[in-house]
């Protein structure tokens, strides 16, 4: 953009009054350790919500409660795709909000209880409804959690890009959060295949998903009022309310589309559409694949999904020394090359007949592969959150408005939105396949059909996982134009205000 386009945008930011002056003289201390562990804290909402259900439950619902696996992906999808597009909704509302606790913790307040309460009814379907009511009754269950998980997560997130301006800083903000979500997703990997669904009838008891789920609920809101019980400490540091500049469903169009006017927005969205379809698919089809393609039992599905996850959370601290010797771009596009490999590589060599190990050596060796794609990933995500938040600021220096939680919610819609397209693809495809369950436990399946869960969960996802690798070459924010847009604000903020 040149010259006399950015002194246009200055002149607009000062003219409508919509945060330039109101962020002028941010001049903030780094924040200490307990500050960021306590706001860190509330993301065990985000890895015990989002990542137990996915890993989840797609499996309950097809196999123990016994919807078929299209209506289960349908149903899933509708709860991903109805979120979706009320996200850009939240991150507005949360943007302008006004209240004495801040613009973000109101939407956090409702969105908490709300989570916890369909945490608990999406594991407890009822037993002896037709296949047309469960699957009603799924998604309005599935709907109701991803909204509510919405509502606590748009506004947090978004508010870990305001808690600092520090190019620096935030990679250790989104660090810590990245760690915390990561244990929640342990916590609930440990409570279902190590507490409640082990033992005789394992993934298939039906009576271990009620107390998996009450459990889950109560660590998530442990976390959760934690988290905001920091950021209402932490309230000086925050930006203040957009100004009111119409009704908001004029105005959310208007945004919309500023938003993606910002070729780093652009790259980073369908980046996350891509790679997140992949996780989804991956995610969704990880107890078929590891029952019926590996042969796995409940305790060594226990080990690897350990593995992958504490790969992620072992991968927080990692990605400090990788972030301050390289660029994020070059740290988010290493992670996502060893996701696609750590995830498609041995089941590509099972199938073409190279991977020979059975037994505990299976178990190791995959545990192994997922450790470090793990590992990797977690570098990508930690990147691939603090490259938001400076894209937030260059949004700032081209348009002159602070759209934090909107840029959080365009994520979060890349990603919900993938996630129902990987539940909705995973489900047709299982359909497609022969995959078929009355319900109550295992099913015996045909070769081929073990074959193509293999090939879907396996090379499918890695594929996808490539291709969006293959988006961070359109991004160009690096440190030093980070550097150039923050002094660039800093003196409009401060002309604003003389």
């Amino acid at each position: 953009m040149d010259e006399s386009l950015r002194n246009d945008h200055a002149v607009q930011a000062a003219d409508s009054g919509r945060g330039a002056v109101a962020t002028a003289g941010r001049g903030m201390t780094p924040l200490t350790m307990a500050p960021k562990l306590g706001y860190a804290a509330g993301a065990l909402l985000d890895g015990i919500a989002s990542q137990g259900v996915g890993i989840f439950l797609f499996f309950y619902v097809t196999t123990v409660a016994g919807l078929s696996a299209a209506l289960a992906g349908v149903a899933l999808a509708a709860g991903l795709v109805v979120d979706a597009i009320v996200d850009p909704l939240i991150g507005s509302l949360s943007d302008g909000w006004q209240s004495r606790f801040g613009r973000r913790l109101p939407f956090m307040m409702i969105g908490l209880p709300g989570t916890a309460l369909f945490l608990v009814l999406i594991f407890a379907l009822p037993v002896g409804w037709s296949q047309l009511a469960l699957f009603a009754w799924l998604t309005t269950l599935s709907i109701g959690l991803r909204i509510s998980i919405s509502l606590f997560l748009l506004p947090y997130n978004a508010v870990g890009a305001e808690l600092s301006d520090d190019y620096a800083e935030r990679s250790s903000i989104a660090m810590w959060r990245w760690g915390f979500a990561m244990l929640g997703a342990l916590v609930a990997i440990v409570l279902g295949f190590g507490v409640f669904l082990s033992g005789a009838g394992g993934l298939a008891r039906r009576s271990g998903y009620l107390p998996l789920a009450f459990s889950m609920a109560l660590v998530a809101a442990i976390g959760a009022l934690i988290g905001m019980r920091a950021l209402l400490a932490m309230r000086d540091r925050q930006h203040p309310p957009l100004v009111d500049t119409g009704h908001i469903h004029h105005r959310l169009a208007a945004e919309v589309g500023e938003i993606f006017r910002n070729q780093s927005f652009r790259t980073l969205f369908v980046g996350a559409l891509l790679l997140f379809t992949s996780l989804a698919i991956h995610s969704t089809l990880g107890i078929h694949a590891n029952t019926y393609f590996w042969g796995m039992t409940a305790g060594q599905m226990q080990m690897v999904t350990l593995s992958l996850f504490g790969g992620l959370l072992l991968g927080a601290p990692l990605a400090a020394p990788m972030l301050a010797r390289m660029e994020k771009r070059t740290v988010l596009l290493i992670g996502m090359i060893g996701l696609a490999l750590s995830t498609s590589l041995p089941t590509a060599l099972r199938l073409i007949g190279l991977f020979p190990f059975e037994g505990e050596t299976l178990v190791l060796v995959l545990s192994g592969s997922v450790l470090i794609g793990g590992v990797l990933m977690a570098a990508a995500g930690i990147a691939f959150a603090s490259m938001m938040a400076d894209a937030a600021d260059e949004h700032e220096h081209l348009f002159g408005a602070r759209r934090e939680g909107l840029y959080f919610a365009g994520w979060a819609f890349a990603t919900k939105a993938a996630a129902g397209i990987g539940s909705l693809v995973s489900g047709i495809a299982l359909q497609a396949i022969g995959f078929k369950s009355a319900g109550g436990g295992a099913v015996h399946l045909a070769p081929d059909t073990v074959m193509w869960i293999g090939i879907i969960n396996g090379p499918g996802a890695g594929l996808l996982a490539l291709a969006a690798a293959s988006t961070c070459f359109f991004y160009r924010l690096d440190a030093t134009r980070h550097a150039g847009i923050l002094r660039d604000l800093d003196a409009r903020r401060v002309t604003v205000t003389a």
